[in-house]
């Protein structure tokens, strides 16, 4: 008991440790530059108003991007919560190390803007942990009283991060009230959920921002022109074509759990290599015809819809199903309102992704968990791997971000006509790390690392050296 009480501690020290480094590496960039000049100040002083209703993650983003101390200990403490709170929502069924290993395998696109970008991880990650701890709670058969203060807490201040969430939070609410209702369960923890997502989205909403025409978060903005166009390209291809990895292990364990239905699953095999095979060539919506995409778009819905079915005709336990298919439906609730809102980018991927790796959890069957545990220092030599593979590319960035800057002012003193902009060799792992166009973030960032003003920046991304793009319309070749 001792020795695995101890064994525990080290992995959540060492979960600890790791996102604390990366909270130090982490390169400000993008709207960090706002948040941590006098420009974030004056946001704070202005209450938000006409801003965003985003009120805790802009107040996190103010710190973060100013205090390295509390950046680190915030960072940390919330992504290892997210570890932690997830492995109890699986009734610690399944490895910390396997949990940490699906979390830190997510698509990078999605790593970028959330674990990668002070002012995503303040909103997107901080807004997940409310909401798995929330479904913690929710999933037990008698809440104490404490917990379900702690509920309402937080179901009211995390309202407060992201939009979308904030939506969600609201009808996820409403659904487990049904359910409970139907099922004849312990209502207290979704009456409790509802009211603090209620008031506090109302709260969130109030502000002028969402009220104001021409405001890019006007509640009233819906556009419904875009509608099939997000689903075929943006939206499909975020909450399924770009998660390569759980497509291939949705698939390996739907043909282990679907004995007997053969067809169902030589379906989802076949649609599976498809996408594979796609993402492996690095196809892009851009560079395929509208029928394909439309094509795509109907494969993807005969994964889904086998999905559920193999699942429901598996032997997996019934309690497991119901959560699978409840978490399944807050997954797809999550994304909804971005087939008509703009803008919309992997960040927004954060809740739902987990939400899925959960589903993938749940589906697995006895036979799978005690392979899983054989396999147990295999997953850990893989989090290590990866865990070493991610400092070692934050450093690297960490190290040319200061060089690029020194060799960039160098440039500027000698009097060239152009500084030379050196693009860092993992942007992926950031967020508009480097603004390829002279914009407002260009302007910030100039501002930020107290540049001269006048200074002219084109960039070069190791291999040859572009030229700022023509003022007008951008070309089509600058848009890539």
């Amino acid at each position: 008991m001792i020795i695995t009480t101890f064994k525990k501690s080290y992995i959540w020290l060492s979960i600890f440790i790791f996102y604390a480094v990366i909270a130090s590496l982490l390169i400000l960039s993008g709207d960090d530059w706002a948040w941590g000049s006098e420009e974030g100040w004056s946001r704070l002083e202005n209450g938000f108003d006409y801003y965003n209703g985003r009120y805790l993650g802009n107040i996190i983003e103010i710190f973060i991007t100013r205090s390295l101390l509390f950046r680190i200990a915030i960072y940390a403490l919330v992504n290892t919560g997210i570890v932690y709170v997830t492995w109890l929502l699986l009734n610690r069924k399944f490895s910390i190390p396997l949990i940490m290993l699906l979390i830190i395998s997510m698509p990078i696109s999605i790593y970028g803007e959330t674990y990668g970008w002070l002012a995503g991880f303040a909103n997107y990650n901080t807004s997940l942990l409310a909401i798995l701890y929330i479904l913690y709670v929710a999933k037990k058969k008698q809440p104490k009283m404490i917990e379900l203060f702690f509920v309402g807490i937080i179901a009211f201040l995390g309202q407060f991060f992201v939009e979308n969430v904030s939506v969600a939070s609201v009808v996820m609410a409403v659904i487990g009230l049904l359910l409970a209702l139907f099922y004849k369960e312990k209502k207290a923890v979704f009456i409790v959920w509802l009211m603090g997502a209620a008031v506090g989205a109302y709260i969130m909403f109030s502000n002028t921002a969402y009220h104001t025409e021409g405001n890019m978060r006007e509640v009233g903005g819906l556009d419904f022109t875009l509608l099939f166009t997000t689903m075929f390209t943006s939206w499909s291809e975020f909450y399924f074509k770009d998660n390569l990895i759980l497509i291939v292990l949705f698939t390996i364990v739907l043909a282990i759990i679907g004995k007997g239905q053969k067809y169902l699953v030589g379906s989802i095999l076949v649609i599976a290599m498809y996408f594979i095979i796609r993402n492996l060539v690095g196809l892009s919506p851009a560079s395929l015809p509208y029928y394909l995409l439309v094509v795509e778009f109907i494969l993807m819905c005969i994964y889904l819809i086998s999905l559920l079915i193999i699942v429901g005709k598996s032997k997996v336990k019934n309690e497991h199903k119901r959560y699978f298919y409840t978490y399944f439906l807050y997954a797809i609730i999550l994304l909804g309102p971005f087939l008509l809102i703009t803008p919309f980018g992997p960040r927004n991927m954060l809740l739902t992704y987990m939400l899925l790796v959960i589903c993938l959890l749940l589906i697995c069957d006895e036979k799978i968990v005690e392979w899983l545990r054989k396999g147990n220092k295999f997953v850990v030599l893989a989090v290590i791997g990866f865990c070493m593979t991610f400092i070692m590319m934050h450093v690297v960035n960490k190290i040319e971000n200061h060089t690029r800057y020194d060799q960039l002012v160098e440039e500027y003193e000698a009097g060239a006509k152009f500084s030379t902009l050196t693009r860092l060799p993992f942007e992926k792992i950031g967020h508009d790390l480097t603004p390829r166009f002279n914009n407002l973030q260009r302007q910030r960032q100039i501002e930020y690392y107290n540049l001269p003003l006048d200074i002219r920046i084109r960039l070069s991304n190791y291999v040859h050296i572009e030229p700022e793009p023509p003022y007008g319309p951008i070309e089509p070749k600058y848009l890539r």
